[in-house]
């Protein structure tokens, strides 16, 4: 099995550069917040809420309904791969799309880009290869799954490490439709992007990251192109991340990368998600 490894992006002004991490986003901090409702008997529109620990999707336990993915035949080439990655993000808009409108949450489909090479975009210059080999940038809305790196060295030949990034990737971008992202990251702006608080606080993004991760394989699981086994051979996936030295701990450790995709394959609920409400242990 290969570590997943990918770009960690933070704040909202200009970074210094990418480190060595499993999964990040960059919050759309430049979009102005909705206004509130003039009128009380104007009916609420689907809205992004900026709260944490008390966000209303994760105050009321809601599932990820089973779903079925109709994903190509696995291969690495090139355009395997991207066709692969085009159906798993499809097969994961299905699956969250129902929850965040049952939730009053607004969606749309991120974009995806998978080139052979990254190459760089609105959240910076695009990382080097020993760096990052996927991440969400917030500010386009867009997942990056760069093939030629994802199969030198983020996945290889193994389809359960391919469909575990992608499926964390998505869940950066269900927190940009949530709010969450861009809350957690005015926090993390407020309190240093290396201070402790700033870093506990992109662990908890991270880790919440793998639990929607988990939920959405445990949906898809038997069903379609995933097989009982693929998925949770994806769920495992996260136990070989990549250990950050404290003063560069942004994602948590190995096993509770492992421990809250676990968490997500086995309650299937935003609830059990609840990162930014676990003890500091559960997130170091």
């Amino acid at each position: 099995m290969f570590a997943l490894v990918v770009a960690f992006v933070l704040g909202i002004g200009q970074l210094s550069g990418p480190q060595v991490v499993s999964g990040h986003a960059l919050a759309e901090s430049s979009r102005p917040l909705p206004p509130p409702a003039t009128e009380p008997s104007t009916p609420i529109r689907p809205r992004a809420v900026y709260r944490l620990a008390d966000h209303p999707v994760l105050l009321k336990p809601a599932p990820l309904e089973p779903v079925t993915c109709d994903l190509p035949r696995f291969g690495t080439s090139d355009p395997a791969l991207a066709a692969y990655y085009t159906a798993g993000v499809a097969c994961l808009d299905a699956a969250w799309a129902p929850l965040l409108a049952a939730a009053n949450m607004p969606f749309e489909k991120p974009a995806l880009d998978a080139s052979p090479i990254l190459k760089d975009g609105p959240c910076g210059a695009a990382p080097e290869s020993d760096h990052a080999v996927a991440y969400y940038c917030g500010r386009n809305r867009t997942i990056y799954m760069p093939t030629s790196r994802l199969r030198s060295n983020g996945g290889g030949d193994a389809p359960a490490t391919h469909l575990a990034t992608l499926s964390h990737e998505y869940g950066h971008h269900v927190q940009a439709l949530t709010g969450l992202l861009r809350a957690a990251d005015l926090k993390i702006t407020d309190a240093g992007e290396k201070s402790p608080a700033g870093l506990e606080m992109s662990r908890r993004i991270e880790l919440q990251a793998n639990c929607f991760a988990g939920m959405f394989l445990t949906a898809a699981a038997g069903r379609g192109s995933v097989t009982p086994s693929l998925a949770q051979l994806a769920q495992e996936d996260f136990q070989y991340a990549v250990e950050e030295t404290p003063e560069n701990n942004a994602h948590g450790s190995a096993n509770n990368q492992a421990a809250w995709a676990s968490t997500g394959f086995k309650s299937n609920s935003t609830a059990a998600c609840n990162t930014f409400a676990a003890p500091p242990a559960q997130v170091s």
